[in-house]
């Protein structure tokens, strides 16, 4: 019979260390086989083994899903590297130095891990993941072909995992509701999902607050946007219309990151070429595609050939503004907003497009208006990037840097005071339970 045990952060990781598992391994791990790692023979005998003793715990989701968060220790200096050869060799001057670049490279005392178990008919997979940047998955149905891990150390950190997640499904069997207590309380807020005012947030944070150009003019445009109050539609598209639109919103795009003290290759109102053919001259300087030669550029029929792949991109923004009619009779220009990350660049293109009197139709205006006028929250997420406009409710999001990183430098993201206000202001989600079955 498991004995029931008082959960806190010695006991963890000292069942870490027993089996002598640390951050490290499963950082490494993570950094193999494009983050998948097939398993056959032996290996497969002990991950099926693992998953007998997952389903000592309830059914948390579909696929037989169940998971909980594990805390291993960070490595001690003497596992992170060999300190008297390292000197030797010269890569160190002395220990301090030594220690100074072991501390750099593992500043926090644990890391927290997911891991969970599914099976699928016959696939069967194990999860690991820091819900940041480490992540990998343990199968027995891998895609990648040269995923087996042959090679000594990936078996033996498997070994030391595998050892590991034994030990926790017994600590949590023994003790459910002290262990979702622990995890409740100690789980760091950088691996929770969370919301904040958006009001709340920019009196907390200031420079991350959006701010515009023209203000006004930027609600009109997102109010009519929002109302279906726009310029009429053309009644047909071609390339050089397009094109005199592309460019007033790539000017727009560039002015964004120009007043931002960007750096980087800015395109200038070609004037060797007639005043007729000069936006259409200007895509072909952003996009190098040769349109009068490819296309008749006042041709409708060429319009719709021409307006394939990324044709509406601004740079590698993912924040497109292309020419449609699939909404409603006839053509208008979409300003159409991929990530969270482009909320005010966005609004800036748009409101660029709305003065310039197109046509215009923003999507996600309603979610934009609400984000300009504070009326919106920002969501806290364990990793930010490249994050999609359509994964939440909210319009924009925010990552929270580890409490380590905050201090009153001045080039800190955050102050340790405005690291505590998000927390404390915050609304956060409530942890998934694990639970032994009844």
């Amino acid at each position: 019979m498991n004995k029931r045990k008082i959960i806190d952060r010695t006991l963890l990781t000292d069942l870490a260390k027993d089996v002598g598992l640390n951050a490290s391994h499963l950082e490494a791990l993570g950094e193999s086989c494009q983050w998948e790692i097939g398993v056959d023979g032996d290996m497969l005998e002990r991950l099926v083994e693992i998953q007998h003793q997952f389903e000592r715990l309830a059914v948390m989701g579909d696929d037989e899903y169940r998971g909980f968060y594990i805390e291993v220790p960070r490595p001690a200096p003497e596992e992170w590297g060999d300190a008297e050869e390292l000197i030797a060799s010269g890569e160190y001057d002395s220990r301090e130095a030594f220690l100074a670049d072991w501390l750099a490279f593992n500043p926090m005392e644990t890391r927290w891990f997911h891991v969970a178990s599914n099976r699928y008919g016959d696939s069967r997979s194990i999860r690991v993941t820091d819900r940041k940047h480490t992540h990998f998955i343990i199968t027995n149905h891998s895609k990648c072909t040269d995923a087996e891990p042959d090679d000594t150390w990936c078996r033996e950190n498997l070994t030391r995992l595998f050892d590991y997640l034994q030990r926790m499904i017994d600590v949590i069997v023994a003790n459910p509701d002290g262990f979702n207590d622990y995890v409740a309380h100690n789980l760091p807020y950088q691996q929770r999902t969370g919301r904040i005012a958006q009001k709340e947030f920019n009196r907390i944070v200031p420079n991350c607050k959006i701010e515009v150009e023209d203000k006004e003019t930027a609600i009109k445009a997102l109010e009519d946007s929002v109302h279906g109050r726009s310029v009429p539609p053309l009644e047909t598209m071609t390339i050089r219309q397009y094109c005199s639109y592309y460019r007033i919103a790539n000017e727009a795009y560039e002015a964004y990151y120009r007043k931002r003290g960007a750096s980087g290759r800015f395109y200038e109102d070609p004037q060797d070429v007639p005043e007729e053919l000069r936006d259409v001259a200007y895509y072909k300087r952003i996009k190098f595609v040769d349109e009068e030669i490819l296309y008749d550029i006042d041709s409708p029929e060429d319009f719709i050939r021409f307006a394939t792949d990324h044709y509406g991109e601004l740079g590698l923004s993912r924040l497109n503004i292309f020419a449609s009619n699939k909404r409603q009779k006839g053509w208008m220009i979409i300003v159409s907003n991929s990530y969270s990350a482009n909320v005010g660049l966005a609004i800036e293109v748009a409101t660029a497009l709305y003065k310039a009197r197109a046509p215009l139709l923003i999507y996600d205006a309603e979610k934009l208006l609400r984000i300009l006028l504070e009326e919106d929250y920002v969501r806290l997420v364990p990793d930010s990037y490249h994050n999609y406009m359509g994964y939440q409710e909210e319009g924009s999001v925010y990552e929270l840097p580890w409490e380590y990183e905050c201090s009153e430098d001045t080039d800190s993201v955050l102050n340790k005071e405005q690291y505590q206000a998000i927390i404390s202001n915050a609304e956060w989600q409530p942890e998934e339970q694990a639970k032994p079955i009844a």
